[in-house]
């Protein structure tokens, strides 16, 4: 049976979406074949904590490791296995690149493969564009991807390109462009966005897994995260208890996971503490650091498997 795809709209997108991780085999570095058996095993895991929909091939899941054909055949091998059995999550797709024609290439190759999408666009890395050439980059992805959807991601800490919140909101303005993943931890220019831009059509979704409460105390309606993939019955319930308008509660949770967030997943560059903590393997130049370990048993000793939704002994190595 073929599979469609169709992009998610402003008013339903909220809630947890995990960035997930892309596990691979062990390999020379180069080459390391993905390790479909555990992506597979993580997503029945998301799916059963709840989570609104997951992320695929972002810069969690190793994407500037990925040729461009991989990338496509990892999206539609996932969409495959995602329609078949979990038809109600939520599907998002990685396609940015600093090229704005590579940008354009692969999410047309995705669209053929898969049908429209909603697609999470990084700004222009390395380059470092100007202002207006961040608004063309996506207004002109936005032009040529007409049937399908997109999402900014403003993370200047990765990029040194930062998308201004003026830029954001003459941006949301385009039809098709419903959102951004916000992780410039300026939680003023978050503000601002919210307040200049139509909540029905664009919605502000934290890229920060530490300011997931703050920044949807102020109107952003959920969170892309990478810590999710480790933690993904936190942060649906921080999300969830947000969307209800519980905040002391969103606040009590969010402190307590922070200790693995900022300390875990973010203790170095992520997604390296993630291949650690599911026994996976990194493409070069990513490695894996051996003094990790021991660090992460200490954090993990103040959670259960219950609490944070993934049973990490079940994704050892036999």
């Amino acid at each position: 049976m073929e599979y469609r795809n169709h992009p998610i709209e402003a008013p339903e997108l909220n809630g947890t979406y995990t960035a997930l991780i892309t596990p691979m085999l062990e390999g020379s570095g180069l080459d390391n074949e993905i390790d479909y058996e555990k992506i597979f095993r993580l997503i029945y895991d998301q799916e059963r904590s709840g989570v609104r929909g997951i992320v695929i091939a972002g810069t969690t899941g190793q994407s500037s490791t990925l040729s461009p054909e991989e990338h496509a055949i990892l999206v539609e091998k996932l969409f495959n296995h995602v329609s078949y059995n979990y038809p109600n999550l939520q599907f998002i797709v990685g396609a940015g690149s600093n090229s704005t024609r590579e940008a354009i290439d692969l999410s047309l190759n995705i669209e053929r493969r898969i049908g429209p999408s909603s697609f999470l666009h990084v700004t222009g890395y390395y380059n470092n564009p100007p202002q207006e050439g961040i608004y063309l980059h996506f207004e002109r992805l936005a032009k040529l991807l007409p049937n399908s959807n997109i999402i900014l991601y403003n993370v200047p800490g990765r990029t040194s390109s930062r998308i201004e919140p003026e830029t954001v909101i003459r941006l949301s303005h385009i039809k098709n462009i419903v959102g951004i993943k916000e992780a410039s931890r300026d939680l003023e220019a978050v503000h601002k966005i919210i307040s200049e831009t139509n909540k029905e059509r664009f919605v502000v979704l934290s890229g920060e897994d530490d300011l997931v409460f703050q920044i949807m105390h102020v109107g952003g309606l959920g969170v892309i995260s990478a810590s999710a993939n480790i933690a993904p019955k936190y942060f649906t319930r921080i999300t969830n208890a947000s969307l209800k308008g519980d905040f002391r509660k969103a606040l009590n949770l969010q402190e307590e996971i922070n200790p693995l967030v900022r300390q875990g997943v973010f203790y170095r560059k992520n997604p390296i503490p993630l291949a650690h903590m599911f026994d996976s393997e990194l493409r070069l130049p990513l490695v894996k650091l051996p003094y990790i370990e021991l660090h992460l048993e200490e954090i993990f000793k103040n959670y259960t498997a219950e609490e944070l939704g993934i049973d990490l002994r079940n994704y050892r190595r036999v």
